[in-house]
Protein backbone atom coordinates (compact mmCIF):
# COMPACT_ATOMS: atom_id res chain seq x y z
CA UNK A 1 0.00 0.00 0.00
CA UNK A 2 2.67 2.79 1.16
CA UNK A 3 3.88 2.51 -2.98
CA UNK A 4 0.42 3.80 -3.81
CA UNK A 5 -0.43 6.22 -1.63
CA UNK A 6 0.53 8.83 -3.93
CA UNK A 7 -0.75 7.73 -6.89
CA UNK A 8 -4.08 7.51 -4.69
CA UNK A 9 -3.67 10.80 -3.46
CA UNK A 10 -2.99 12.23 -6.98
CA UNK A 11 -6.47 10.65 -7.73
CA UNK A 12 -8.10 13.12 -4.82
CA UNK A 13 -8.56 9.47 -2.72
CA UNK A 14 -7.58 10.68 1.17
CA UNK A 15 -5.94 7.67 2.70
CA UNK A 16 -6.01 8.07 6.78
CA UNK A 17 -4.02 5.79 8.77
CA UNK A 18 -4.67 4.38 12.09
CA UNK A 19 -2.00 3.06 14.27
CA UNK A 20 -2.49 2.43 18.60
CA UNK A 21 0.96 3.61 19.21
CA UNK A 22 1.61 7.01 21.41
CA UNK A 23 2.27 10.15 18.57
CA UNK A 24 5.55 9.92 18.48
CA UNK A 25 6.26 6.39 17.71
CA UNK A 26 3.38 7.50 14.91
CA UNK A 27 6.31 10.50 13.61
CA UNK A 28 8.87 7.84 13.82
CA UNK A 29 6.78 5.39 11.41
CA UNK A 30 6.05 8.22 8.86
CA UNK A 31 9.82 9.16 8.64
CA UNK A 32 10.93 5.32 8.48
CA UNK A 33 8.33 4.63 5.60
CA UNK A 34 8.31 7.76 4.45
CA UNK A 35 4.30 7.48 5.08
CA UNK A 36 2.22 9.68 3.01
CA UNK A 37 -1.50 10.54 3.88
CA UNK A 38 -3.14 11.63 7.42
CA UNK A 39 -1.43 9.05 10.18
CA UNK A 40 -3.58 9.27 13.84
CA UNK A 41 -2.95 7.53 16.72
CA UNK A 42 -5.45 5.33 18.95
CA UNK A 43 -4.49 4.31 21.88
CA UNK A 44 -7.94 3.42 23.45
CA UNK A 45 -8.59 1.16 20.26
CA UNK A 46 -12.09 2.89 20.07
CA UNK A 47 -11.63 3.19 16.18
CA UNK A 48 -10.71 -0.66 16.21
CA UNK A 49 -13.48 -1.52 18.10
CA UNK A 50 -15.85 -0.10 15.96
CA UNK A 51 -14.32 -1.63 12.89
CA UNK A 52 -14.53 -5.35 14.10
CA UNK A 53 -10.92 -5.95 14.49
CA UNK A 54 -9.28 -8.57 15.77
CA UNK A 55 -7.34 -9.39 18.90
CA UNK A 56 -5.39 -12.12 20.43
CA UNK A 57 -2.50 -14.02 21.20
CA UNK A 58 -3.77 -16.84 19.32
CA UNK A 59 -3.77 -15.05 16.14
CA UNK A 60 -0.77 -13.45 16.61
CA UNK A 61 1.00 -16.52 17.26
CA UNK A 62 -0.86 -18.19 13.98
CA UNK A 63 1.45 -20.72 12.32
CA UNK A 64 1.89 -18.60 9.30
CA UNK A 65 3.26 -15.83 11.40
CA UNK A 66 6.93 -16.71 10.04
CA UNK A 67 5.73 -17.20 6.08
CA UNK A 68 4.17 -14.13 6.48
CA UNK A 69 7.47 -12.49 8.28
CA UNK A 70 9.49 -13.65 5.31
CA UNK A 71 7.25 -12.25 3.00
CA UNK A 72 7.23 -8.90 4.62
CA UNK A 73 11.25 -8.70 4.93
CA UNK A 74 11.42 -9.75 1.02
CA UNK A 75 9.61 -6.44 0.48
CA UNK A 76 11.91 -4.37 2.59
CA UNK A 77 9.47 -4.23 6.24
CA UNK A 78 11.55 -4.76 9.11
CA UNK A 79 10.40 -4.88 13.08
CA UNK A 80 11.96 -2.02 14.87
CA UNK A 81 9.92 -1.16 18.04
CA UNK A 82 6.77 -1.94 19.02
CA UNK A 83 4.18 0.14 20.67
CA UNK A 84 0.48 0.58 21.55
CA UNK A 85 -1.07 -3.40 21.92
CA UNK A 86 1.05 -5.45 20.73
CA UNK A 87 -1.75 -8.44 20.42
CA UNK A 88 -4.32 -5.89 18.20
CA UNK A 89 -4.88 -7.03 14.56
CA UNK A 90 -5.73 -4.48 11.94
CA UNK A 91 -7.48 -4.60 8.54
CA UNK A 92 -8.67 -2.26 5.61
CA UNK A 93 -11.77 -0.09 4.45
CA UNK A 94 -12.81 1.65 1.87
CA UNK A 95 -15.34 4.59 2.33
CA UNK A 96 -17.12 6.57 -0.78
CA UNK A 97 -17.96 10.32 -0.26
CA UNK A 98 -21.52 9.90 1.54
CA UNK A 99 -20.50 7.19 3.61
CA UNK A 100 -20.82 3.86 1.49
CA UNK A 101 -18.63 0.93 2.83
CA UNK A 102 -16.81 -0.34 -0.63
CA UNK A 103 -14.39 -2.53 1.07
CA UNK A 104 -13.71 -4.24 4.32
CA UNK A 105 -10.68 -6.71 5.20
CA UNK A 106 -9.86 -7.51 8.55
CA UNK A 107 -6.92 -9.38 9.13
CA UNK A 108 -7.36 -12.71 10.81
CA UNK A 109 -3.70 -13.18 11.98
CA UNK A 110 -0.42 -11.25 11.79
CA UNK A 111 0.96 -10.42 8.58
CA UNK A 112 -2.66 -10.81 7.13
CA UNK A 113 -3.01 -8.31 4.70
CA UNK A 114 -5.51 -7.64 2.01
CA UNK A 115 -5.19 -8.08 -1.84
CA UNK A 116 -3.89 -4.70 -3.28
CA UNK A 117 -5.41 -5.70 -6.59
CA UNK A 118 -8.53 -6.18 -4.27
CA UNK A 119 -8.33 -2.38 -2.86
CA UNK A 120 -7.84 -1.30 -6.28
CA UNK A 121 -11.17 -2.27 -7.41
CA UNK A 122 -12.75 -0.96 -4.24
CA UNK A 123 -11.38 2.57 -5.13
CA UNK A 124 -13.42 2.42 -8.65
CA UNK A 125 -16.03 4.83 -8.64
CA UNK A 126 -18.14 1.93 -10.02
CA UNK A 127 -17.34 0.03 -6.97
CA UNK A 128 -20.44 -1.36 -5.69
CA UNK A 129 -21.14 -0.78 -1.61
CA UNK A 130 -20.69 -3.85 0.82
CA UNK A 131 -23.75 -4.49 2.96
CA UNK A 132 -22.12 -5.26 6.77
CA UNK A 133 -25.93 -4.40 8.38
CA UNK A 134 -27.26 -8.09 9.02
CA UNK A 135 -24.34 -10.51 9.32
CA UNK A 136 -25.41 -13.91 9.45
CA UNK A 137 -24.90 -16.17 12.17
CA UNK A 138 -22.12 -18.40 12.14
CA UNK A 139 -22.65 -21.82 10.17
CA UNK A 140 -21.55 -23.28 13.68
CA UNK A 141 -23.67 -21.79 15.98
CA UNK A 142 -26.24 -24.56 16.42
CA UNK A 143 -23.37 -26.90 17.14
CA UNK A 144 -22.02 -24.79 19.07
CA UNK A 145 -24.61 -24.47 21.30
CA UNK A 146 -24.96 -28.13 21.55
CA UNK A 147 -22.04 -28.87 22.55
CA UNK A 148 -21.42 -25.99 24.89
CA UNK A 149 -22.83 -26.95 27.89
CA UNK A 150 -19.73 -30.25 27.47
CA UNK A 151 -17.24 -27.77 27.06
CA UNK A 152 -18.12 -25.48 29.99
CA UNK A 153 -17.55 -27.87 32.57
CA UNK A 154 -14.83 -26.17 34.04
CA UNK A 155 -14.12 -22.81 34.59
CA UNK A 156 -10.36 -23.05 32.18
CA UNK A 157 -11.35 -22.91 29.00
CA UNK A 158 -14.80 -21.31 29.24
CA UNK A 159 -14.11 -18.22 31.76
CA UNK A 160 -11.46 -16.86 29.90
CA UNK A 161 -10.65 -15.82 26.62
CA UNK A 162 -10.99 -19.12 24.85
CA UNK A 163 -14.55 -19.63 26.12
CA UNK A 164 -15.61 -15.57 25.12
CA UNK A 165 -14.39 -16.45 21.73
CA UNK A 166 -15.83 -20.38 21.37
CA UNK A 167 -19.27 -18.65 23.19
CA UNK A 168 -19.27 -15.25 20.85
CA UNK A 169 -19.51 -18.09 17.79
CA UNK A 170 -22.82 -18.63 18.51
CA UNK A 171 -23.84 -15.06 19.00
CA UNK A 172 -26.38 -13.62 16.23
CA UNK A 173 -24.54 -10.68 15.19
CA UNK A 174 -28.04 -8.50 14.71
CA UNK A 175 -28.85 -8.94 18.27
CA UNK A 176 -27.16 -5.27 19.02
CA UNK A 177 -28.40 -3.79 16.17
CA UNK A 178 -30.29 -1.47 17.71
CA UNK A 179 -30.50 1.94 18.53
CA UNK A 180 -31.49 3.39 22.10
CA UNK A 181 -31.99 6.91 21.52
CA UNK A 182 -34.37 7.88 24.05
CA UNK A 183 -32.82 5.47 26.57
CA UNK A 184 -31.77 6.40 30.01
CA UNK A 185 -29.00 4.01 31.43
CA UNK A 186 -27.78 4.23 35.04
CA UNK A 187 -24.04 2.47 35.53
CA UNK A 188 -22.99 1.94 38.71
CA UNK A 189 -19.04 2.02 39.63
CA UNK A 190 -18.43 3.01 35.74
CA UNK A 191 -14.87 4.65 35.50
CA UNK A 192 -13.24 1.74 34.33
CA UNK A 193 -13.51 -2.17 34.08
CA UNK A 194 -16.65 -3.57 32.84
CA UNK A 195 -18.63 -0.85 33.91
CA UNK A 196 -16.73 1.65 31.89
CA UNK A 197 -17.44 -0.98 28.65
CA UNK A 198 -20.78 -1.34 29.53
CA UNK A 199 -21.23 2.68 29.56
CA UNK A 200 -19.68 3.20 26.86
CA UNK A 201 -20.86 0.63 24.75
CA UNK A 202 -24.91 1.80 25.37
CA UNK A 203 -23.44 5.50 25.07
CA UNK A 204 -22.16 4.10 20.99
CA UNK A 205 -26.15 2.58 20.74
CA UNK A 206 -27.65 5.75 21.13
CA UNK A 207 -28.65 6.03 24.41
CA UNK A 208 -28.58 8.34 27.21
CA UNK A 209 -26.18 6.94 29.75
CA UNK A 210 -25.21 8.02 33.55
CA UNK A 211 -22.00 7.00 34.99
CA UNK A 212 -22.73 6.50 38.91
CA UNK A 213 -19.33 6.24 40.53
CA UNK A 214 -18.15 7.74 43.87
CA UNK A 215 -14.72 9.24 42.85
CA UNK A 216 -15.06 12.79 40.96
CA UNK A 217 -12.49 12.77 38.65
CA UNK A 218 -12.12 9.57 37.58
CA UNK A 219 -16.16 9.21 36.71
CA UNK A 220 -15.44 13.14 35.32
CA UNK A 221 -12.71 11.93 33.06
CA UNK A 222 -14.67 8.31 32.56
CA UNK A 223 -17.40 10.47 31.09
CA UNK A 224 -15.57 13.10 29.05
CA UNK A 225 -13.90 9.97 27.15
CA UNK A 226 -16.91 8.09 26.30
CA UNK A 227 -17.97 11.28 24.66
CA UNK A 228 -15.10 11.72 22.40
CA UNK A 229 -14.88 8.63 21.25
CA UNK A 230 -18.52 7.60 20.88
CA UNK A 231 -19.72 11.04 20.02
CA UNK A 232 -22.93 10.74 21.93
CA UNK A 233 -22.77 14.29 24.12
CA UNK A 234 -25.81 12.95 26.20
CA UNK A 235 -23.19 10.76 29.24
CA UNK A 236 -22.77 12.32 32.06
CA UNK A 237 -21.42 11.70 35.17
CA UNK A 238 -23.53 11.87 38.97
CA UNK A 239 -21.65 11.24 42.38
CA UNK A 240 -22.79 7.98 44.51
CA UNK A 241 -21.14 5.94 46.60
CA UNK A 242 -22.68 2.74 46.52
CA UNK A 243 -21.45 1.63 50.42
CA UNK A 244 -23.06 5.05 51.83
CA UNK A 245 -26.75 4.05 52.35
CA UNK A 246 -27.37 8.44 52.83
CA UNK A 247 -26.05 8.88 49.47
CA UNK A 248 -28.25 6.22 47.52
CA UNK A 249 -30.77 7.66 48.75
CA UNK A 250 -30.12 10.97 48.06
CA UNK A 251 -29.39 9.60 44.36
CA UNK A 252 -32.24 7.67 44.33
CA UNK A 253 -34.60 10.86 44.87
CA UNK A 254 -32.69 12.96 42.29
CA UNK A 255 -32.16 9.99 39.58
CA UNK A 256 -35.51 8.77 39.74
CA UNK A 257 -36.95 11.97 38.72
CA UNK A 258 -37.40 10.76 34.82
CA UNK A 259 -37.57 7.16 33.94
CA UNK A 260 -35.19 4.93 33.76
CA UNK A 261 -34.93 2.26 31.21
CA UNK A 262 -31.43 0.57 32.70
CA UNK A 263 -30.47 0.15 35.98
CA UNK A 264 -26.74 -1.62 36.03
CA UNK A 265 -25.61 -2.38 39.43
CA UNK A 266 -21.54 -3.19 38.28
CA UNK A 267 -19.86 -1.01 41.43
CA UNK A 268 -17.72 -3.57 43.10
CA UNK A 269 -14.66 -3.90 44.98
CA UNK A 270 -12.74 -6.79 47.40
CA UNK A 271 -10.29 -5.57 50.06
CA UNK A 272 -7.71 -7.75 52.21
CA UNK A 273 -9.00 -6.92 54.92
CA UNK A 274 -12.27 -5.80 56.90
CA UNK A 275 -13.65 -2.54 56.62
CA UNK A 276 -17.14 -1.11 57.96
CA UNK A 277 -19.27 1.69 56.06
CA UNK A 278 -20.75 4.69 56.95
CA UNK A 279 -23.50 2.89 58.08
CA UNK A 280 -21.72 0.15 60.23
CA UNK A 281 -21.39 -2.42 57.69
CA UNK A 282 -18.60 -4.53 56.12
CA UNK A 283 -18.10 -3.04 52.89
CA UNK A 284 -18.35 -5.85 50.23
CA UNK A 285 -21.65 -6.35 51.68
CA UNK A 286 -22.44 -2.63 51.95
CA UNK A 287 -21.41 -2.16 48.28
CA UNK A 288 -22.35 -5.46 46.65
CA UNK A 289 -26.07 -6.15 48.31
CA UNK A 290 -27.28 -2.96 50.61
CA UNK A 291 -26.60 -0.29 48.25
CA UNK A 292 -28.24 -1.76 44.83
CA UNK A 293 -30.79 -3.39 46.97
CA UNK A 294 -31.38 0.52 48.28
CA UNK A 295 -31.15 1.95 44.80
CA UNK A 296 -33.48 -0.53 42.87
CA UNK A 297 -36.00 0.51 45.95
CA UNK A 298 -35.26 3.81 45.34
CA UNK A 299 -35.77 3.93 41.66
CA UNK A 300 -38.75 1.33 41.05
CA UNK A 301 -40.92 4.16 40.54
CA UNK A 302 -38.42 5.63 37.56
CA UNK A 303 -38.42 2.00 36.37
CA UNK A 304 -41.81 1.57 36.52
CA UNK A 305 -42.59 4.59 34.40
CA UNK A 306 -39.77 2.83 31.78
CA UNK A 307 -41.69 0.97 29.27
CA UNK A 308 -39.94 -2.39 30.09
CA UNK A 309 -37.06 -1.44 32.14
CA UNK A 310 -34.27 -3.76 32.77
CA UNK A 311 -31.97 -4.33 35.52
CA UNK A 312 -28.78 -5.96 35.62
CA UNK A 313 -26.98 -7.37 38.52
CA UNK A 314 -22.74 -7.39 37.73
CA UNK A 315 -22.45 -10.79 39.28
CA UNK A 316 -19.47 -13.45 39.11
CA UNK A 317 -18.31 -16.51 38.28
CA UNK A 318 -16.71 -16.43 41.86
CA UNK A 319 -19.86 -17.28 43.82
CA UNK A 320 -20.47 -20.80 42.54
CA UNK A 321 -18.23 -21.39 45.09
CA UNK A 322 -19.90 -20.32 48.28
CA UNK A 323 -23.46 -20.63 49.45
CA UNK A 324 -25.78 -17.75 51.16
CA UNK A 325 -24.43 -17.09 54.58
CA UNK A 326 -26.88 -15.06 56.52
CA UNK A 327 -25.43 -16.30 59.86
CA UNK A 328 -23.00 -13.45 60.27
CA UNK A 329 -22.84 -11.51 56.87
CA UNK A 330 -20.84 -8.63 58.49
CA UNK A 331 -18.12 -10.86 59.31
CA UNK A 332 -18.16 -9.56 63.27
CA UNK A 333 -17.54 -12.98 64.70
CA UNK A 334 -15.36 -14.72 61.41
CA UNK A 335 -11.80 -14.05 60.57
CA UNK A 336 -12.29 -12.34 57.53
CA UNK A 337 -11.41 -13.51 54.32
CA UNK A 338 -11.78 -10.98 51.65
CA UNK A 339 -12.40 -13.50 48.90
CA UNK A 340 -14.88 -15.60 50.77
CA UNK A 341 -16.74 -11.93 51.28
CA UNK A 342 -16.48 -10.86 47.67
CA UNK A 343 -18.23 -14.73 46.40
CA UNK A 344 -20.47 -14.32 49.48
CA UNK A 345 -22.06 -11.11 48.56
CA UNK A 346 -22.08 -11.75 44.72
CA UNK A 347 -23.93 -15.23 45.37
CA UNK A 348 -26.28 -12.87 47.14
CA UNK A 349 -26.58 -10.31 44.38
CA UNK A 350 -27.94 -13.57 42.68
CA UNK A 351 -30.72 -13.88 45.03
CA UNK A 352 -31.55 -10.79 44.86
CA UNK A 353 -32.24 -10.23 41.08
CA UNK A 354 -34.58 -13.82 41.28
CA UNK A 355 -36.32 -12.04 44.44
CA UNK A 356 -36.91 -8.70 42.18
CA UNK A 357 -37.93 -10.41 39.77
CA UNK A 358 -40.88 -11.62 41.54
CA UNK A 359 -41.44 -8.13 42.95
CA UNK A 360 -41.58 -6.66 39.53
CA UNK A 361 -43.64 -9.69 38.34
CA UNK A 362 -47.07 -7.86 37.40
CA UNK A 363 -44.83 -5.44 35.36
CA UNK A 364 -42.72 -5.11 32.34
CA UNK A 365 -39.73 -4.43 34.19
CA UNK A 366 -36.99 -7.42 33.88
CA UNK A 367 -34.76 -7.97 36.63
CA UNK A 368 -31.65 -10.44 35.90
CA UNK A 369 -27.74 -11.45 37.08
CA UNK A 370 -24.87 -11.89 35.12
CA UNK A 371 -21.36 -13.38 35.17
CA UNK A 372 -18.65 -11.72 33.07
CA UNK A 373 -15.96 -14.64 33.45
CA UNK A 374 -12.55 -13.79 33.95
CA UNK A 375 -11.84 -10.40 32.81
CA UNK A 376 -8.48 -8.05 32.72
CA UNK A 377 -9.97 -5.10 34.94
CA UNK A 378 -8.02 -2.98 37.59
CA UNK A 379 -10.34 -4.72 40.38
CA UNK A 380 -8.52 -7.81 39.23
CA UNK A 381 -5.05 -6.51 38.90
CA UNK A 382 -5.05 -4.32 42.47
CA UNK A 383 -7.00 -7.39 43.82
CA UNK A 384 -6.19 -10.15 42.83
CA UNK A 385 -2.23 -9.81 41.64
CA UNK A 386 -1.48 -13.42 41.88
CA UNK A 387 -4.26 -14.75 40.45
CA UNK A 388 -4.12 -11.85 37.55
CA UNK A 389 -0.13 -12.97 36.97
CA UNK A 390 -0.79 -16.28 36.17
CA UNK A 391 -3.90 -16.17 34.19
CA UNK A 392 -2.98 -12.27 32.37
CA UNK A 393 -2.48 -14.21 29.56
CA UNK A 394 -5.80 -15.78 28.76
CA UNK A 395 -8.19 -13.22 30.69
CA UNK A 396 -10.90 -11.62 28.76
CA UNK A 397 -10.77 -8.38 27.45
CA UNK A 398 -12.72 -5.72 30.03
CA UNK A 399 -15.32 -5.42 26.53
CA UNK A 400 -15.61 -9.05 26.18
CA UNK A 401 -16.88 -9.35 30.06
CA UNK A 402 -19.46 -6.31 29.57
CA UNK A 403 -20.65 -8.49 26.14
CA UNK A 404 -23.37 -10.18 28.74
CA UNK A 405 -24.30 -6.65 30.16
CA UNK A 406 -24.87 -4.94 26.89
CA UNK A 407 -27.26 -7.79 25.19
CA UNK A 408 -29.10 -7.81 28.38
CA UNK A 409 -29.55 -3.98 28.60
CA UNK A 410 -30.46 -3.46 24.83
CA UNK A 411 -31.26 -6.63 22.99
CA UNK A 412 -34.56 -7.27 21.71
CA UNK A 413 -33.62 -10.88 21.85
CA UNK A 414 -33.30 -10.55 25.62
CA UNK A 415 -36.64 -8.93 26.11
CA UNK A 416 -38.72 -9.98 28.00
CA UNK A 417 -36.57 -12.55 29.89
CA UNK A 418 -35.96 -12.12 33.73
CA UNK A 419 -35.46 -13.70 36.71
CA UNK A 420 -32.07 -15.89 35.49
CA UNK A 421 -28.50 -15.84 35.90
CA UNK A 422 -26.86 -15.38 32.42
CA UNK A 423 -23.14 -15.67 31.04
CA UNK A 424 -22.51 -15.17 27.10
CA UNK A 425 -25.65 -14.27 26.81
CA UNK A 426 -27.03 -17.77 27.64
CA UNK A 427 -29.00 -19.07 30.66
CA UNK A 428 -26.38 -20.75 33.17
CA UNK A 429 -26.75 -22.82 35.96
CA UNK A 430 -26.64 -20.76 39.53
CA UNK A 431 -25.32 -23.97 41.80
CA UNK A 432 -22.53 -25.91 40.61
CA UNK A 433 -22.43 -27.62 43.88
CA UNK A 434 -24.89 -29.02 45.92
CA UNK A 435 -23.78 -27.64 49.07
CA UNK A 436 -24.01 -23.89 47.76
CA UNK A 437 -28.03 -24.21 47.96
CA UNK A 438 -29.56 -21.94 49.62
CA UNK A 439 -33.39 -22.71 51.45
CA UNK A 440 -36.55 -20.68 50.89
CA UNK A 441 -36.10 -19.12 54.14
CA UNK A 442 -33.09 -17.89 54.03
CA UNK A 443 -33.68 -15.87 50.41
CA UNK A 444 -36.87 -14.46 52.88
CA UNK A 445 -34.11 -13.70 55.49
CA UNK A 446 -32.07 -12.16 53.05
CA UNK A 447 -34.60 -9.68 51.72
CA UNK A 448 -35.99 -9.06 55.17
CA UNK A 449 -32.08 -8.28 56.09
CA UNK A 450 -31.68 -5.86 53.34
CA UNK A 451 -35.31 -3.99 53.87
CA UNK A 452 -34.31 -3.51 57.11
CA UNK A 453 -30.60 -1.64 57.04
CA UNK A 454 -31.45 1.77 58.31
CA UNK A 455 -29.05 4.89 57.03
CA UNK A 456 -27.54 7.16 59.07
CA UNK A 457 -30.30 9.73 60.35
CA UNK A 458 -33.19 7.20 59.72
CA UNK A 459 -33.71 7.75 62.99
CA UNK A 460 -34.23 3.76 63.29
Amino acid sequence: MRDSISRWQSQGINVVIVGNGNAVFAESFREEFEIEGTLLVDPELAAYRAAGLRRGRAEIASPRLVVNAFRAYKEGARQTGVEGDPWQLGGVFVIAPGGDLRFAYRSREAGDHASPEDIEAALSSSAPPVDESALPPSPFARVIDEFRPLLDISPLGSFDRIGFQRHALGFDPSDLDVDLFGQRCLVTGANSGIGFESARALADLGAEVVLLCRNAERGEAAAESIRTSTGNRRVEFFKLDMSDLNSVDAAAIELGKEPVDVLIHNAGLLPNERIESADGLEMTFATHVAGPHRLTRGLRSALMRADGARVIWVSSGGMLTQRLRLDDPQWRSRDYDGVAAYAETKRAQVVLAELWAKEFADSKVTVNSMHPGWADTPAVADSLPRFHRVTEAILRTPAEGADTVVWLAASPASEGKTGRFFFDRRPARTHWIPSTRESRSDRRALWELCEKLPSRGSGT
